[in-house]
């Protein structure tokens, strides 16, 4: 069959290459109510598609009320608005890890924590 070579050359050409994590997140400190980023920055192609992890579970990003969860940005990046305690106990403190998958595989950065700073004059008392 005289197609099969002009598919490999194709094939070539558009070579997929695994995801490749470029930019890890680092540990951030953030002020409750502050603006936080964890950076990720990928490589690969076809281009992957980028899912947080927090604490090992797949991440909620926006649903809505964009002020109470996190977004992931064009780079792959995961940006807060502002981080906060939350309603009924939640928070955004925890570990977090960047995943990028695409057809020709997967990768998974190094974790990051996201610590809130609690200022002493803050608590009630």
């Amino acid at each position: 069959n005289h197609l099969v070579p002009h598919l490999a050359d194709a094939r070539v050409r558009t070579e997929e290459t695994e995801p490749r994590i470029v930019h890890h997140p680092s540990d951030v400190v953030v002020k409750l109510g502050s603006p936080a980023t964890l950076s990720c920055r990928v490589d690969g192609s076809p281009k992957p598609t980028i899912e947080w992890l927090r604490n090992g579970q797949p991440l909620g990003t926006d649903k809505g009320d964009g002020r109470a969860v996190p977004m992931v940005l064009s780079e792959g990046s995961l940006f807060f608005l502002n981080v906060g305690g939350g309603r009924r106990g939640q928070t955004h403190e925890g570990v977090y890890a960047c995943v990028a998958t695409n057809s020709a595989g997967k990768a998974t950065s190094r974790n990051a924590s996201l610590y809130i700073a609690v200022c002493p004059f803050l608590l009630p008392g």
